[in-house]
């Protein structure tokens, strides 16, 4: 045991003589258009830093720590709590005896210490921000005499508090921003609570983010916001954190055409970001029928757009553990930007889930952003564009959107958006006004939200609890209807429960026998387009061949997933046949190739046609692509019918070998009745929406 202490002394004596060399590498990935950065993958064997119940100052120098540290390879992990993510995703985690072995071990990559001051609680924020440009440890005076001696012996590279000009909160946030602003990343701007929030922390300090806490909805600390926000690029800044006041920091924020990125208790983002980008999508089961006589409804459980509810409160007994999950269908929302923060646990949600549970977007995409409050429409078209790469990539077709959206501006955002199937609109002002449910030019079904489920098809209950949802739905189930009645009612995870939800349907239908159908969020928004005579997702499950490959391998690129495909028994042309069991009139089809299954993009479908019939017998081919590179491809069908669609790869790609993930075909049931009544629905939801549209310009123009 002596040998012990002694060899722990003698290295801990050589530590402290090495000169300080800091490593300036940086080694993560954050390209344009991506809105969060990739790590890179973390070690064989992390080094873990227990904070379970240490107080804020140590939990802070911590951070920075593992912020600076893991900048350059992912080899330090922070627990505060249990974390049963590690296990789950095969993290292998050595915890040290003491967190401030991390400092002795990584010593050579921290330039010191940056000491902030207890008086002015802001300068721990401002102390973060300086130890990401510099590479350094925010600590406190306590922890600064610790680390000063031996065997840390760490310089002082900044003491705050011999800064003159520093004298309350606002002057701190000006300082920085005049000394430091101009070396911190422009990519986003961090907003944590100065006196508790840790957590995110190792991501702020590994990307150099300035780190702020202020409320915009205050005039003053507005003013000092707008120094930064003044440098921001929309869609290309990303607020991470939270605000201490939501409305105002959203709304703040989407003014600059900068998406907010809940994220204030996410813990480990430099080590969870790293793993495998890999994500495996569980496919869609068929739809059910649409019948004339029965009431549709989707039900929500909401508030996942914070990566950190993913992590932590998701995962707990009154969501994904609870006992009842998967007995009925839901959506609960969710963060698409997991892709980039922790690709893993939204794998693992996948993975685990049931046909019965469904991921759809929180607000209102890829980040959260008030429509309402969009600068512009290039904005609009660039965050519906930027939202559709997330969805081609996590299995996500439906968004909830966040407070108020026009008519107008939903065309803007849905238009450059195919992957999306369907929009529900947290409307608030003109509650009433009817219809609720509309069409955007590009066929997307968008459902504005009431308060309540009176009177309307498509309304909603952003509700808390079960109560209000079952009175309504109960006055909808008592009514005569000539036509399928559509409803989505919508929980607060914080106070509704799955099995809430499922009493709720065991409620209905023991009162209501074979009134009301509850359906998954896509097959919502299938069934409303295909009852108004729109396109919808028609080649869904639907019988399949192939000229090659037995049937179930046919199957696979019709069953909703780009995880699963069809792959061609033999090299050369191949052929790839669906039965929609019915004729349609054609809309649009996409065709999902192998680069989105995370094979070589060299696979990718070169050449192909595609063709229609009737009989299955005749065909006629009326598109043709040549030369393709990309992983997905949408293309237009106007004005064609059929029965059948047949794909022809005339080049396969790089082996030889056709290979076709998921080929979507959309299209109208060949109804006469159902188009007619989409006609004059679609005449009556362009006049209303023009009401829309003039209260949205009245807002905008007197800034009310």
């Amino acid at each position: 045991m002596r040998k012990k202490i002694l060899s722990l002394a003698l290295a801990a004596l050589f530590i402290a003589s090495v000169p300080v060399a800091v490593s300036a590498a940086e080694n993560y990935t954050w390209p344009l258009g991506q809105a969060l950065p990739h790590f890179s993958a973390p070690t064989a064997t992390l080094d873990g830093m227990d904070l379970t119940r240490r107080p804020f100052a140590e939990q802070l120098a911590a951070a920075c720590v593992q912020g600076v540290v893991n900048r350059t390879q992912p080899r330090l992990f922070i627990e505060v709590e249990p974390d049963p993510w590690a296990a789950d995703l095969g993290l292998d985690v050595a915890m040290l005896p003491d967190w401030k072995d991390a400092i002795l071990k990584y010593r050579a990559e921290l330039a010191g210490l940056v000491i902030w001051n207890p008086d002015i609680q802001a300068t721990a924020n401002v102390a973060t921000t300086i130890a990401g440009v510099e590479g350094a440890i925010a600590v406190s005076p306590a922890l600064a005499e610790v680390f000063m001696a031996a065997p840390y012996s760490l310089p002082v590279v900044k003491d705050l508090r011999e800064v003159p000009a520093i004298t309350d909160k606002l002057s701190a946030y000006r300082w920085m921003h005049e000394n430091y602003w101009a070396r911190c990343t422009r990519r986003t701007i961090c907003g944590l609570a100065q006196d508790g929030h840790t957590q995110l922390r190792d991501f702020a300090v590994a990307v150099k983010a300035a780190v702020l806490w202020l409320n915009p909805g205050e005039p003053e600390e507005r003013a000092v916001m707008e120094l930064f926000f003044r440098d921001t690029q929309p869609i290309d800044t990303y607020y991470t954190g939270w605000w201490p006041s939501e409305g105002d920091g959203v709304s703040f924020a989407s003014n600059y055409g900068v998406m907010t990125i809940a994220s204030d208790f996410y813990l480990n983002y430099t080590v969870y970001s790293g793993m495998s980008r890999e994500i495996a999508v569980p496919p869609i089961p068929a739809k059910p029928a649409l019948e004339r006589d029965k009431i549709y409804v989707s039900l929500l459980l909401s508030d996942g757009d914070n990566i950190q509810y993913c992590q932590h409160f998701f995962r707990n007994n009154r969501i994904w553990a609870d006992p009842r999950r998967g007995e009925v269908p839901v959506g609960y929302t969710f963060a698409p930007v997991l892709l980039d923060a922790g690709p893993q646990l939204l794998n693992y949600y996948h993975r685990t889930s049931t046909p019965n549970d469904v991921l759809v977007s929180g607000p209102s995409g890829v980040g959260y952003s008030t429509a309402a409050d969009w600068p512009d429409r290039a904005f609009a078209e660039k965050y519906g564009a930027i939202s559709n790469s997330y969805f081609e990539r996590t299995g996500f077709n439906f968004i909830t959107v966040w407070s108020q959206m026009t008519a107008r501006r939903a065309n803007w955002y849905a238009g450059a958006f195919p992957s999306l199937l369907g929009v529900t609109v947290q409307f608030v002002t003109l509650d009433r006004v009817e219809p609720k449910i509309r069409f955007t030019d590009t066929q997307v079904p968008v459902v504005w939200l009431g308060s309540d489920l009176r009177g309307s098809t498509g309304s909603m209950s952003y509700d808390e609890g079960t109560g209000n949802m079952k009175e309504h739905l109960s006055a909808a189930a008592q009514a005569d209807c000539a036509r399928p009645q559509f409803y989505i009612a919508q929980g607060s995870a914080w106070a509704t429960t799955v099995s809430d939800l499922a009493q709720l349907v065991d409620d209905l239908n023991e009162e209501f026998p074979g009134r009301f159908v509850f359906v998954r969020p896509d097959h919502f928004m299938l069934l409303v387009n295909e009852a108004h005579g729109r396109p919808f997702w028609a080649s869904l499950q639907k019988e399949a061949t192939a000229s090659s490959g037995d049937r179930d391998n046919a199957m696979q690129a019709f069953d909703g997933t780009f995880s699963t495909g069809w792959q061609a028994a033999a090299p050369g042309e191949a052929t790839l046949t669906v039965d929609l069991g019915g004729e349609f009139l054609l809309s649009r089809y996409v065709l999902k190739n192998a680069e989105t299954n995370y094979l070589e993009k060299g696979l990718n479908t070169k050449a192909w046609k595609l063709q229609i019939s009737s009989d299955g017998l005749s065909w006629k081919t009326v598109d043709s692509v040549g030369g393709n590179s990309a992983a997905i491809v949408y293309r237009s069908l106007r004005g064609q019918c059929a029965r059948y669609v047949r794909l022809v790869v005339d080049d396969p790609g790089a082996d030889n070998i056709a290979r076709v993930q998921e080929l979507e075909i959309y299209g109208t049931a060949d109804n006469p009745g159902d188009r007619a009544y989409g006609f004059f629905y679609s005449i009556w939801t362009r006049m209303t929406g023009c009401v829309f549209n003039f209260v949205d310009d009245f807002r905008r123009f007197f800034g009310i």
